[in-house]
């Protein structure tokens, strides 16, 4: 007999949630409904007693099985599935509480195990009552295994009686093998009303019904999915309630694709540097109420934001393979986005392919670049950054309110000329410019050229804060925050702030 609140946790690593209880019940995954015994079943019937007594006061419980059903429940939400149904054997309190837990979360770690996992994911369900399901999360391999009477797929199934419980974030981690080659999502999941979150990672073709109706969809994320020759992925990338976007290392291959969704506010695109799909294709983004755009890859697409007024924030993350072909066309494409982003106000980009239009003025005219009338916040991210790089001045000499300039790794300049001034010389230094960030100071002479002249430039500068990489203590002999202050400086009010991993460099 199980005491009524003694929590013996210790016992948890002997209990096999594999066997919760023998299969006598029917369960009908396809309508998420138990056909036969479950509402004359004493353990339902129980289950339903627990809700009592929720109004009791939090205050007067001295034991954690005290507290209200709803409470428990929350602390049930935080485990994993397996370990929530574990907690049955602590007391009788606990016995068919995970029966009402709002998430149910299937991770297949051991294929070994394939039949136990399948075997607790559907007892899992049959024996979890009928309340609505806050999410349902998936990952497991799909082959010609999971098909039942040989076109029927038990993953389906499953998915199938999550959404039948009003699942309102459903999250899918398929991993396709052998024999699954003609897999399909069952099409409920694109007619779901109560569906508000989807993430999808699969390696396969998504293929779509004609009909796409996500009205409450709000955040939709695609890892991995490939689109073939279908503009049904336009329904998908355009549902009406769409707030948050996110598109990880997808394929399509489509001359255009079009993302119009009315109410996007955040976009994330990461470009897979494997994709096989139609390079130089174009990606028309509707932007109408868009605040954030991230984007990183090699700008194998042309992407057109369109009514990008919205924009408050951008990151533009490139990288290229050194092909001549590639860099000419990365060039053009980042031209491009960097004129359809001059809106925003914070902007990170790398400036791997900034630094190639140096040498590519047949190309593109520099002296065109975008004014970006609204930018104060601006992070430069590449390992060594040259300060001659006339891209990268022409750029800052677009910004003409910039406040904060921050540099990823370290700034340099190549020359060592110490006569060396900005040429052109960007207004915001003398005029805007109040912060300047250094996150990987080396210490190396170029670099401390690159700060004397940063220093005798910005008239304004309230602060310098450089962050000395280990390396630094090795390069630089002294104290360096002494060497610093003792630099000349434009502006009377700047206060340098130097943050090493060895003390003895300040």
């Amino acid at each position: 007999m199980k005491s009524q609140c003694a929590c013996q946790w210790n016992s948890l690593d002997l209990f096999d949630p594999g066997h919760v209880v023998a299969m006598r019940i029917r369960f009908d995954l396809h309508s998420g409904e138990v056909v036969d015994l479950m509402d004359r079943n004493p353990l339902v019937h129980k289950a339903k007693c627990q809700h009592l007594n929720d109004a009791r006061d939090v205050n007067r419980c001295k034991q954690l099985c005290d507290l209200p059903h709803a409470i428990l429940l929350r602390i049930l939400a935080f485990l994993p599935t397996e370990d929530a149904v574990r907690t049955s054997v602590l007391s009788r309190r606990w016995e068919y509480l995970w029966t009402s837990i709002p998430c149910l979360v299937f991770i297949e770690e051991n294929i070994d195990g394939r039949m136990l996992f399948r075997n607790f994911v559907e007892r899992a369900l049959l024996l979890r009552d009928s309340s609505s399901l806050k999410a349902f999360s998936l990952t497991c391999k799909v082959d010609s295994e999971e098909y039942l009477d040989g076109n029927e797929s038990r993953v389906n199934l499953w998915i199938t009686a999550a959404i039948r419980r009003n699942v309102e974030d459903l999250r899918l981690h398929l991993k396709l093998g052998h024999g699954a080659t003609v897999y399909m999502l069952p099409r409920c999941i694109f007619r779901c009303e109560t569906l508000r979150e989807l993430h999808l990672e699969m390696n396969h073709d998504l293929k779509l019904p004609s009909l796409v109706c996500l009205t409450n969809l709000k955040v939709l994320t695609l890892t991995g999915v490939q689109f073939r020759d279908d503009n049904s992925v336009e329904k998908l990338l355009s549902c009406p309630s769409l707030e948050k976007l996110s598109l990880y290392s997808c394929e399509w291959n489509l001359e255009v694709l079009e993302i119009s969704a009315p109410n996007l506010l955040y976009l994330t695109i990461v470009e897979d540097v494997l994709a096989s799909g139609i390079r130089n294709s174009q990606v028309r983004i509707h932007g109408a109420c868009i605040k954030s755009f991230d984007y990183f890859g090699e700008l194998f697409y042309d992407y057109v934001i369109l009514s990008s007024s919205s924009l408050v924030e951008a990151s533009i993350g490139c990288h290229h393979d050194e092909t001549e072909k590639n860099i000419d066309q990365g060039a053009c494409h980042l031209y491009k986005l960097l004129k359809a982003v001059s809106n925003v106000k914070q902007m990170f980009l790398s400036i791997e392919f900034l630094e190639d239009l140096d040498e590519r003025e047949d190309i593109l005219n520099l002296n065109s670049l975008p004014i970006f009338h609204s930018l104060t916040k601006l992070i430069l991210d590449d390992c060594h950054v040259n300060l001659e790089s006339r891209a990268l001045l022409l750029l800052l000499s677009g910004c003409p309110i910039l406040k904060s300039l921050e540099f990823s790794g370290s700034i340099l300049v190549v020359s060592k000329n110490e006569d060396w001034t900005l040429d052109p010389m960007p207004p915001c230094l003398p005029l805007s410019l109040k912060e300047i960030t250094i996150r990987c100071f080396q210490g190396t002479d170029l670099e401390l050229l690159a700060v004397r002249i940063l220093l005798r430039t910005a008239a304004v500068l309230e602060k310098m804060l450089i962050h000395c990489s280990r390396r630094c203590s090795r390069t630089f002999q002294g104290n360096l925050t002494e060497h610093l202050n003792e630099l000349p400086t434009a502006s009377n009010q700047c206060t340098i702030f130097v943050k090493a991993w060895a003390p003895g460099i300040l």
